[in-house]
């Protein structure tokens, strides 16, 4: 399934995990660190890397894209050129995908006194939303191979553990007006019990009170502001959310803010830093549709969540 056998978020969280015991995630983790001789400060470095690389060879992709677009045709050097920089794109995602599962794997590890099981039922849906905005790492699909993430009906104000479904990334991808991928499956009954960080406040409450504190107005408009500082802050650096990458492209997403936006959770999304209109840059867009969401990325960004 993943580079561990474990279903890891990108929050360093365990999703869809027959492991009960905190300490026996630890154990293996360690274990497997031992023997590949995995040093986790050298994969951040070499995350970084690999993105730095790819950022690049994703700007000339791009570059050919947009020449395609314009004159209708590319020079059989280019097409030679394009299929030679897709065949290194496609090593270095691999590349980057396993070490942010490595990364994911320390994470656990140094939040070991924080991670307690937790079931998804009624009260607890939100905790399973903080976890669906990040990557979930090694969810692949079946028929298409592309990535998969969890998804539910933005339109619904309270969602229930029935209406969460794996729906794989190529569904936001459009060619002569055809979705690449369709596919989506329900969530089996492990993928409703998760090992993670609980020591965030909002966990305390449940998900109908959560909602109830977020839905206030003044609570509304604070998290509002805190989310535009965020922005600011971010753009100002030009840093993206590496916690979440395209699953084309593999790079962090960037916070942006419609213009507008009808409420809190219709403000915010993530787009690929290779968004271009009129196709051509890519197409790639993630919402931010829940409070959890938000909450989760304050939470890894700042330091604070909503609460």
């Amino acid at each position: 399934m993943s580079f561990f056998g474990m279903l890891f978020s990108g929050l360093g969280s365990i999703i869809s995990s027959a492991v009960d015991i905190v300490s026996e995630v630890v154990s293996t983790v360690t274990s497997i660190f031992s023997s590949r001789k995995i040093e986790p400060k050298t994969v951040y470095q070499e995350r970084n890397r690999k993105q730095d690389q790819i950022h690049d060879l994703n700007a000339e992709v791009l570059r050919l894209r947009e020449r395609y677009v314009d004159v209708g045709y590319l020079s059989d050097a280019e097409k030679r050129r394009l299929r030679i920089l897709n065949e290194r794109r496609q090593e270095l995602k691999s590349g980057i995908d396993e070490q942010r599962q490595v990364i994911a794997a320390d994470t656990f590890l140094q939040n070991e006194a924080l991670i307690n099981k937790v079931e998804i039922d009624l009260e607890t849906t939100h905790v399973l939303q903080w976890n669906a905005f990040a990557d979930t790492l090694g969810k692949t699909c079946p028929k298409c191979a592309r990535v998969m993430k969890l998804q539910w009906s933005r339109d619904l104000e309270q969602v229930r553990p029935n209406d969460f479904f794996w729906g794989c990334t190529g569904w936001y991808f459009i060619d002569k007006n055809i979705r690449l991928c369709n596919y989506r499956e329900r969530l089996t009954k492990q993928d409703y019990s998760l090992l993670t960080d609980t020591s965030a406040p909002e966990f305390s409450l449940t998900a109908d009170e959560f909602t109830t504190i977020i839905q206030d107005e003044d609570t509304s408009k604070l998290i509002t502001e805190r989310m535009d500082d965020l922005q600011s802050d971010l753009k100002s650096r030009s840093e993206g959310i590496n916690i979440v990458c395209c699953p084309i492209h593999a790079e962090p997403m960037v916070l942006q803010k419609k213009k507008n936006g009808v409420g809190l959770l219709d403000q915010y999304y993530l787009r690929c830093k290779h968004w271009k209109p009129d196709n051509k840059g890519c197409t790639y867009i993630e919402k931010l549709k829940s409070g959890s969401q938000l909450a989760a990325l304050l939470k890894n960004k700042t330091g604070n969540g909503l609460l």
